[in-house]
C-alpha cells in the first residue's frame, strides 16, 4: 500500500485500485482540495478482499490506459458485483487513438471515464457529479439517466417508398458532401460543425459498408451509456469516416428491436449541428413516431416504378393516420428520366407533396465505386448525381463545401483496413 496524499484535509477519500501506480502523482495533483488519493496494489488484494475491508472510500479510480484496460474490465464487473454502492471511475486517455479502452470501460459498467490529460477542474466536476448521484443511478441502465443538454441541433429523416429506392446510398453520400474542410473530429471542435448519420434503416449496417467504416459502438451501447452521451464520448466512442463523419447504428445483419429513440436523439442532438437519420428499408408499421415528430424535415425518396409510387401512397397514408403528415415532407425522385412518361411535379402534385429534387439514374457509376469500396463523391466529385445533390447539402448546411477526393495516403490507409462493401 502507498499513500499519495493531496493537500485536502477533510477530503474525499479516493482509491486508486491498479496493478501498477503509473498515474499515482498526476491523479494527486489534480484532486488537490478536493479528494485523498491511495494507491493499492490490485495484484496484492483481490476485489472480495477489498471489500472485506470495509472501507471508507467514496470513490474507486480504475487503470484503463490500453496495457491495463481487459483487466480493469474485469475489476469493474467484480467490483460492481461485491460493492454496487461504490462508485466506479475509469481513468485513461479519451482521445480518438484511445476510443476502444473508452469503449471497453463503458460497456464494463463504470460510473465515468476521466481524460488524465483534462484540466484538475474538469477531472474534479466530473467526480463530484458522480458521487451527487444516488446509488442506484451508478449503474448504466437504459431508463432514468441525467438530466438531457437543451438539444439545439437540427434532425433530418429520409424515408424510402419501399426498400431498394436507394435510401442509404443517398444518405451516405449527402453525409459525406455535409462535411466541411476542418471537420476532422478534434478536442476544439464545435457542436454546431459536427455531423452524425444515425442509421436505422434495414438491412441493418449498410451505412458503414457503405463509408467502408468498422464501427464497434452500435446503437445498443448508446441507449445503455445515454447519460453519459457527450462530446468527449462522441469522439472516442462513435466511428468515424475519414471525411470526419460519425456514424452511429445497429450491427450489421440484425433484426433492429423496436425502441423509442426519442431520449437518445434529445442527447445525440445536443452533441451534434446535425443529424442525418436513415431509416430506409424500414415498413410503414416500424416507423418511430417519435423520431419523426422531432425532424425538422422528413424526406421521402421513390423512383417512377409502379411499385414504388403504391408502396408510397401507403407510407403517406399510415404517416397521416398517426398525424405525421405535415409540411415537414418533402418528395425526392431517383433514377430520374424525365422521358418517363410522368414528370417529378406531377408527382410531387399528385400525392400533394412539395418537390425537393431529382436525382439521375447513375447507378452503374454507384455500383462501380462501390465494387471498390469507395463512394462517387470520391471518385467521380464532378458525377451529376453528385452535383444533383448540391442544393441539397447548401439546404441543410449553406457553410458547407463540396467534399474533396480522399488523397492518396487516406485510400492506401483505407485500403489496408479492409474491403468493407456491399453493393445493392
Amino acid at each position: 500500500m502507498q499513500q499519495v496524499r493531496s493537500a485536502a484535509g477533510q477530503a474525499v477519500r479516493v482509491l486508486l485500485y491498479a496493478p501498477d501506480n503509473r498515474y499515482g502523482a498526476r491523479l494527486a495533483a489534480k484532486l488537490a482540495g478536493f479528494g485523498d488519493l491511495q494507491w493499492e496494489d490490485s495484484r496484492d488484494i483481490a476485489p472480495a478482499m477489498l471489500a472485506a475491508q470495509q472501507a471508507s472510500w467514496r470513490l474507486v479510480l480504475l487503470d484503463y490506459s490500453n496495457t491495463n484496460a481487459n483487466y480493469s474490465s474485469e475489476l469493474t464487473v467484480q467490483l460492481r458485483s461485491l460493492m454496487p454502492a461504490l462508485p466506479v471511475v475509469a481513468v485513461g486517455l479519451a482521445n480518438a487513438d484511445h476510443a476502444p479502452t473508452v469503449l471497453a470501460a463503458l460497456r464494463a459498467g463504470v460510473s465515468d471515464f476521466i481524460d488524465i490529460e483534462s484540466p484538475a477542474e474538469e477531472i474534479q466536476t466530473t467526480l463530484k457529479r458522480v458521487l451527487a448521484q444516488p446509488a442506484t443511478a451508478r449503474v448504466p441502465v437504459a431508463a432514468e439517466p441525467a438530466p438531457v443538454p437543451q438539444p439545439k441541433g437540427r434532425l433530418v429523416v429520409l424515408l424510402g417508398s419501399r426498400p431498394g429506392v436507394g435510401t442509404t446510398t443517398l444518405a451516405t453520400q449527402l453525409s459525406v458532401l455535409l462535411q466541411r474542410p476542418a471537420d476532422a473530429p478534434g478536442d476544439n471542435e464545435s457542436a454546431e460543425a459536427r455531423r452524425l448519420l444515425l442509421d436505422l434503416g434495414i438491412p441493418s449496417g449498410d451505412a458503414a459498408l457503405y463509408l467502408n467504416t468498422d464501427v464497434t459502438f452500435h446503437y445498443e451501447d448508446a441507449l445503455r451509456n445515454l447519460g453519459r452521451i457527450d462530446a468527449t464520448l462522441a469522439r472516442t466512442a462513435l466511428a468515424h469516416h475519414a471525411s470526419g463523419l460519425a456514424l452511429l447504428g445497429h450491427p450489421t445483419g440484425i433484426q433492429p428491436p423496436a425502441h423509442d429513440p426519442s431520449m437518445l436523439l434529445d442527447r445525440l442532438r445536443s452533441v451534434f449541428g446535425l443529424v442525418l437519420c436513415d431509416l430506409g428499408g424500414l415498413a410503414p408499421q416500424q416507423l418511430p413516431s417519435g423520431l419523426l415528430h422531432a425532424a425538422a424535415e422528413t424526406w421521402l425518396l421513390t423512383d417512377q416504378s409502379i411499385g414504388a409510387l403504391v408502396s408510397l401512397d401507403h407510407l403517406l397514408k399510415e404517416l397521416e393516420q398517426r398525424g405525421l403528415r405535415n409540411e415537414r415532407l418533402q418528395l425526392l425522385v431517383n433514377r430520374y428520366d424525365d422521358s418517363h412518361g410522368i414528370s417529378a411535379p406531377q408527382l410531387a402534385a399528385r400525392f400533394g407533396l412539395s418537390l425537393l429534387a431529382t436525382l439521375p439514374d447513375r447507378a452503374r457509376a454507384l455500383h462501380a465505386c462501390a465494387a471498390e469500396g469507395k463512394l462517387l463523391s470520391e471518385q467521380a466529385p464532378n458525377d451529376p448525381y453528385i452535383r444533383a445533390l448540391a442544393p441539397l447539402v447548401r439546404r441543410l448546411d449553406p457553410a458547407a463545401v463540396p467534399a474533396q477526393p480522399v488523397g492518396l495516403h487516406q485510400r492506401l490507409v483505407r485500403g489496408l483496413s479492409g474491403n468493407l462493401w456491399k453493393t445493392k
